[in-house]
């Protein structure tokens, strides 16, 4: 039966012969170039079907290239595909990805390095575009500042990781998504450096707004409210999803960021808007300085006590719930009452910010669609008193998508202090029941806990929020 399955696919090789090979390309791989001289041909279909009659063996380069069809394995499938491109009742490989994935991306040469190579891969497989040092920038223009920038297409649902390099020096690995359109090279830690985003060509600016809204305290607390481009407040009709932020001061200007530097959260909205996706109103709602850990850290339970003893300070008193409760209660009636939203809402936040976020997901599923919790100080709790918690909650109803990022620099005291606890609590979560197609925890081997980290993982958040 494989004999005449083959002879029948043989014979049709032989009527498609006479038509010429073209590249089919995604970054520097050609699809289906079996025998790699750059272009699709009949004698590729063949080179596969030879490898499965075992007549001749294929490197694994060239089996790579052959796997047209997306799997791990070459198959017969692999040849019939070919075969149905060079007939051109194709135009696309299944390997190459869902063409709406497809984003082109941007890098800027700010350290002029010279030689620019992207290593894209998928964080959770380790699938590469190209083996390493990746896919050879070229053609670049140079910018206003007189810096060599590169583009390059690279579809984001199969390639979600990038590491410029020059072969010698090299970024951390990089979130790439529909939501990051620009790249440049930041400072350096250790012997990487930081990659930094913008919003690639000029997409306006948005608008924020400023309001004071009485926390339940009995003090004020501003509110900060970006609106995307275009956003008319006379169109009824146009309504944009909105996604709610602690600590408000660090999202949008390093000037008045604690760390002097920001989120980039709505750069990150531009480019996604650029790449054909909705634009999203963010509400940033300040911390109060000296309350930030009150207002920010549920009382979920007993504290951990290897993390009192190492304090040299007086715990504070945790009042996160009267916080979540601002939020829901009244932050949200305003938003919802003043600015032209749809029913999708996220929340998130970094560090007791994404305890916070963690905890107002939990407290309120049906309330928010999702979730992002940056560096999560889970650690203030002992595992029993987030069992004890969890044993509280039923997640076998709708709940938000939690997308759980922690950075594992040892440098970083207390991103070290944190991340056991916080890449642990996926694992608590599913023993509890939470879904597990709800969550995703990322671990960033080089992330220190500051924005500039948050900042890159913010689109990725931001497309998976959005289901993108």
């Amino acid at each position: 039966m494989t004999k005449r399955i083959l002879s029948f696919v043989l014979s049709a090789a032989l009527l498609l012969g006479v038509l010429s090979g073209f590249a089919v390309s995604s970054g520097a791989t050609v699809w289906g170039d079996v025998d790699n001289n750059g272009e699709v041909e009949i004698i590729d279909a063949t080179l596969i079907q030879r490898h499965l009659a075992e007549m001749k063996t294929l490197d694994e380069a060239a089996q790579q290239r052959g796997c047209v069809s997306g799997s791990s394995e070459l198959s017969i499938v692999d040849v019939t595909l070919i075969q149905r491109w060079l007939a051109q009742a194709i135009n696309r490989f299944p390997a190459q990805g869902d063409p709406s994935d497809d984003v082109t991306i941007h890098f800027t040469d700010n350290k002029k390095w010279g030689t620019v190579n992207a290593y894209f891969y998928n964080y959770a497989t380790g699938e590469a575009l190209e083996e390493w040092p990746g896919v050879l920038l070229t053609d670049p223009v140079t910018d206003d500042k007189g810096y060599p920038e590169y583009e390059m297409t690279v579809n984001v649902g199969k390639y979600d990781r990038v590491i410029f390099n020059s072969g010698a020096k090299q970024t951390t690995a990089t979130p790439v998504t529909k939501a990051s359109t620009g790249y440049t090279i930041n400072t350096r830690t250790g012997n990487r450096y930081i990659a930094g985003i913008y919003p690639y060509e000029d997409n306006g600016a948005g608008t924020l707004e400023t309001i004071t809204l009485t926390y339940p305290e009995g003090y004020d607390k501003t509110v900060y409210i970006w609106l995307p481009e275009g956003y008319d407040p006379d169109d009824t009709d146009k309504q944009y999803s909105t996604l709610y932020m602690s600590d408000g001061h660090n999202l949008f200007n390093k000037l008045y960021s604690f760390a002097g530097t920001e989120w980039q959260c709505d750069e990150s909205v531009l480019s996604l808007m650029q790449n054909g996706g909705d634009g999203v109103i963010l509400v940033g709602i300040d911390n109060s300085d000296d309350k930030r850990i009150t207002e920010l850290t549920p009382d979920i339970g007993a504290l951990d006590p290897e993390m009192v003893a190492a304090v040299d300070e007086e715990i504070p008193f945790f009042r996160g719930d009267v916080f979540a409760g601002f939020v829901v209660n009244t932050v949200i009636p305003y938003v919802e009452s003043h600015y032209h939203v749809n029913d999708v809402r996220g929340f998130a936040g970094s560090s007791c910010g994404g305890q916070m976020a963690f905890y107002i997901g939990l407290e309120y599923p049906e309330t928010f669609d999702y979730i992002g919790a940056f560096s999560s100080a889970v650690a203030y709790f002992s595992e029993e008193a987030w069992d004890a918690y969890l044993n509280t909650k039923d997640f076998s109803g709708d709940v938000p998508r939690m997308y759980l990022y922690t950075g594992k620099n040892q440098k970083d005291e207390t991103e070290s202090w944190i991340w056991p606890s916080a890449v642990l609590m996926e694992g608590w979560l599913l023993d509890h029941g939470y879904p597990a197609d709800k969550l995703v925890n990322i671990v960033d081997p080089d992330g220190l806990h500051h924005e500039r980290y948050w900042a890159l993982y913010f689109p990725e958040l931001l497309c998976r929020g959005l289901d993108l």
